[in-house]
């Protein structure tokens, strides 16, 4: 974004929760890691163990069962505010979850990141 400035150029930055679409299905993603991970050589693989796969597929099923908004509708209209906006916002934080959870561990020390 800051790149961007000197060539004239402003860049807006949305960020988003989780929200439920074709895209976050939890069957739809361990489908397509699970084509990653048997395209891998064993050398690879072997390392990181079967629960290592199993215990991500388990993640990503509670957060789509937590986190995951319905209404995209929001996303949508600040993708069509910031190129129509004369004074558009830097950052845009679209989502109940971004904004009570990511947005807020964004800003924390990476410890905390990392501990929750």
């Amino acid at each position: 974004r800051r790149d961007m400035k000197a060539f004239g150029v402003k860049v807006c930055c949305i960020q988003h929760g989780l929200f439920k679409t074709a895209l976050s299905s939890p069957a739809r993603i361990r489908k397509e890691k699970e084509v990653i991970w048997n395209k891998l050589p064993p050398d690879i693989r072997t390392p990181y163990g079967k629960e290592y796969f199993q215990k991500d597929a388990a993640k990503t099923q509670r957060l789509s069962q937590t986190c995951l908004d319905k209404d995209t509708l929001p996303v949508v209209q600040c993708m069509e505010h910031t190129p129509t906006s004369l004074h558009p916002c830097t950052h845009y934080v679209v989502g109940q979850d971004a904004k009570l959870f990511w947005n807020p561990l964004s800003r924390m020390p990476a410890v905390i990141q990392d501990f929750l």
